[in-house]
Parts: structure tokens; sequence; C-alpha cells
């Protein structure tokens, strides 16, 4: 794999205040591309004081994958979702010592919505690199930029969970520690370079986790990606356990998000896997 540093410039915003003073044309689209089941007490820690009622049940809830489209810039991805292949292979052809497995119906696959739509995608940006975020590439165009924050491929093994990025040759990475810090939450990058489209650095579900903010003019939308699995994460106040790389950072980065939605109640929030 090839790696060349994505390219943005600091912004010159000090708070969320002018970034919301200053929407742009730009608006999201969610698709949903599967479903996998997880089980409650995982997708709230349940050593977390706050998570000692919840339920010990498996429940199934949807994988999703976002498009903004972007009156001058075009359309791109959040998150590639999953290909066509898991619709007859729950493994998704994978090979692997712990390969996910996922359910999908027919035309569930990225692709499928992307052709139906008619959108000739100008690049990704991937919150990070699970399977049910990322293996949906193996369907889309190689000549687009894919980007993903630094740090983040180091942990992708695919030994372990597949080779999914096998057909990918090149991979930006976005290089937070030369970001804006912008409060509550911190490292932050200006994707499109404009305001309209933000990156921010949300680590502790991976080393390299990242949600988004839609500055679009009917009002900011914040995806939480799998910072928060799900609304119950942000009702409680407690993090995801399951497929967590560092629990108690985890924990920080979801009050990180709770205060910056406290601060700002004009933004609308989605969680990572509920529609």
């Amino acid at each position: 794999m090839k790696f060349k540093e994505f390219p943005f410039k600091k912004s010159k915003v000090k708070s969320w205040e002018e970034v919301f003073h200053n929407p742009r044309p730009i608006t999201l689209e969610t698709f949903n591309v599967g479903t996998v089941v997880i089980n409650r007490r995982g997708t709230l820690n349940p050593v977390h004081p706050h998570a000692e009622t919840v339920l010990d049940e498996q429940m199934e809830v949807p994988l999703l994958a976002h498009l903004v489209h972007h009156e001058k810039k075009g359309d791109y991805l959040l998150d590639a979702g999953l290909d066509a292949s898991y619709y007859l292979d729950s493994l998704g052809g994978l090979e692997g010592s712990e390969v996910d497995e996922f359910n999908q119906n027919k035309n569930e696959n990225i692709a499928y919505h992307l052709d139906r739509n008619n959108i000739h995608l100008k690049g990704v940006f991937f919150s990070h690199l699970h399977a049910d975020h990322a293996a949906g590439q193996r369907e889309l165009p190689h000549d687009i930029p894919y980007a993903v924050s630094n740090g983040e491929y180091e942990d992708y093994h695919p030994e372990v969970h597949g080779d999914f990025l096998a057909g990918l040759a090149n991979l930006e990475e976005i290089d937070f520690t030369k970001a804006d810090n912008i409060p509550p939450l911190g490292p932050t990058v200006d994707l499109l370079g404009d305001g309209s489209l933000w990156a921010i650095s949300t680590q502790g579900h991976t080393r390299g986790h990242i949600s988004f903010l839609v500055n679009g003019l009917d009002g900011p939308v914040f995806l939480t990606m799998d910072a928060a699995f799900i609304q119950e994460n942000l009702d409680r106040g407690v993090a995801p356990r399951d497929y967590t790389w560092d629990v108690e950072m985890a924990q920080e980065t979801l009050e990180k998000i709770i205060k910056f939605l406290g601060q700002y109640p004009q933004c609308r929030v989605r969680v990572g896997h509920e529609l």
C-alpha cells in the first residue's frame, strides 16, 4: 500500500459558531448496505454505572454509508459500506481468523445505491477500517482518492479480518496533528476547504477513528460513526465496549461529543448503526 498525506489547509475559524454561521451548499443522504447482529451489553459498556440496567440481548442493527453532495465539488462517500459479495456470503468471500459476518439483501450493496442514483464519486473518506465501513470499496472505482486518519492502517490486519483493501493501490492519510483544534471536540479538518464537510478525530473505537460534520444549508449534522453505535450511547452517556480498541478513550471521546451536542442544539446527530 502506498501512502501520501491528505492535502488540507488549516482553517481560520476558532469555534463551531463560526462554522455554523457559514452554511454551505452540501446535502447528506444515508444508504443501508446490510445489517449485523450485536449484543446490547457490549454496544454499551456493561461495567459503566449508567449501564447497570442494560439487558443482555441480541439486536440487529443496520450498516450504513453516507453520501454527501456538494453543489460545486461533487459527490463523496463517508464510508464505503459493503459490496454485493455479502448478499450470498455473510463473510463477503473473505478469509481470516476472525472474519466478521454480516447480512445483506439483494440490491443493498453500495454500488447499487450509487448506480441507481447516477452518482459519480469524487472520493471516499473512511471513518475507520472495519469491514462493515470499508469492504464496499472493492466494487468502487480505484482511480479516485480514498482517505483515512493517520495511524488507522497500522491496525488493519488482513490475516485476521480478511484483505478487503487488496485492490486499493493508494490511500491518503489525514494528519490530525496538523489540524485545527476546535473545542470541545479537538483536532478537526476542513476536508473540502470551504467549511462544508469536517472530519473530527474521535479516537477510541479504533486508533484513527473519525466522525464527520456536514454543514449544509438546512442545518448542521454530526455523524458520530462508531463513536456511538446507537442513540442509547448518547442518552446514557456510555460508550461501546465490544469491537473497541480503547474503551477508556472511547468514553472520553463520547463525553466530548455529548458536550458538543449540548452546546450546539441546532446540530442534528446521526449515530453509527441506527437509521
